[in-house]
């Protein structure tokens, strides 16, 4: 796991499941332009103390 310890502030959880799958996608990009497995990769969206909220996995942001 590799945590984004900066994270970001949005306005609600539908802004950060949205910002999630945007940043998922931009995740498969750059593994298959590396010629790497997409997997079974998932982003986890967390509030302030670390309590996961929703989960995107790189699969469902680009249809597969």
């Amino acid at each position: 796991m590799i945590e984004d310890p900066d994270g970001s502030e949005l306005p609600d959880l539908h802004a950060a499941e949205l910002e999630a799958a945007l940043s998922a996608r931009a995740l498969v990009v750059e593994r298959i332009l590396a010629g790497k497995c997409i997997g079974d990769r998932i982003l986890e969206v967390a509030d302030g103390t670390g309590r996961v909220l929703a989960t995107v996995s790189l699969r469902s942001s680009v249809g597969i």
